[in-house]
């Protein structure tokens, strides 16, 4: 069986996709710096790097690693730089030592854009350090075979240490807590389950490039926010819609919209991904099972 080596499993989207319900055909082979996986693997260290790809010789390395808080990337460039840019250096550069070399599908983020319109891939805007560092990755990444998938994504967390937007949504909603939603950030996640699946169908497909995966028809998070109550039948009442220019709690600037065209992905791999609409619905039966 074909060995594939997941990095960053114990994540968010890492705990999902090591779940047993994807890949298959492959035996799947699980990496994180300390959580409780196959291996325990410090990916700033080139030669842990090394090691674990010359004992494993996976036939396709799915990478998962980054750190995705922007407030601290902001606050410490350094630190993103070393997760999100010289972990992928590393990758790459050990997987040129290798004589059969595996094929790299690398995890990117959707806050490379910002500005007016549906971004093409070619439409690069960096607007804070988190979405630099992740481009920077995304070039390093470019440099061996490789798919970059450019993307956000929600849904039931099915590890204690990391919460969704859908996480916090729920229970700030099931305890009436107060909260804002913003209605001037633009956006069109996919469910973890689909990107997952997304995912499956990369390594099954092997189309080099760089690719927006996402939800077709995005909307603002207030209107996300307000659809996934309506959706699970919660009261809306102490949730109210405000604008993310006047979020004085956030020290990073954040893009105002980064919906993706998706027309690439779905020709170059020929599906058709959900709407957001249908995303939604499907994700909130996850919180009443």
């Amino acid at each position: 069986m074909n060995e594939i080596l997941v990095l960053g499993a114990s994540g968010l989207l890492g705990s999902e996709l090591t779940s047993g319900k994807y890949l298959k055909k492959y035996k799947i082979i699980s990496i994180s710096r300390t959580s409780n996986t196959d291996y325990n693997v410090d990916l700033k260290d080139y030669d842990q790097v090394v090691k674990i790809l010359e004992l494993v010789k996976p036939k396709v390395i799915i990478n998962l690693v980054g750190i995705t808080n922007v407030d601290r990337c902001e606050q410490f460039p350094n630190e993103a730089y070393k997760l999100n840019v010289r972990t992928v250096e590393n990758l790459v550069d050990a997987i040129q030592l290798l004589s059969s070399k595996p094929f790299l599908v690398h995890i990117s983020t959707d806050q490379v854009y910002d500005g007016d319109g549906f971004f093409l891939e070619k439409n690069i805007n960096l607007s804070n350090y988190y979405a630099y560092s992740k481009y920077i990755g995304e070039l390093k990444a470019s440099q061996t075979n490789s798919t970059i998938l450019r993307t956000n994504f929600f849904g039931k967390s099915k590890t204690l240490k990391r919460s969704s937007l859908t996480d916090w949504l729920y229970s700030e909603l099931k305890q009436k807590n107060n909260i804002n939603v913003f209605e001037d950030v633009w956006f069109n996640p996919i469910s973890i389950h689909n990107l997952c699946k997304m995912i499956e169908l990369t390594v099954e497909q092997k189309v080099e490039g760089t690719f927006n995966l996402g939800s077709n028809e995005g909307m603002n998070k207030a209107d996300f926010a307000f659809h996934f109550a309506k959706t699970l039948n919660l009261s809306t009442s102490n949730m109210k819609r405000a604008k993310i220019t006047d979020a004085k709690f956030l020290n990073a600037y954040r893009p105002k919209n980064m919906i993706m065209n998706l027309s690439k992905f779905e020709n170059r791999f020929n599906v058709k991904l959900p709407k957001l609409t249908e995303e939604i619905k499907f994700v909130a039966k996850e919180y009443l099972e």
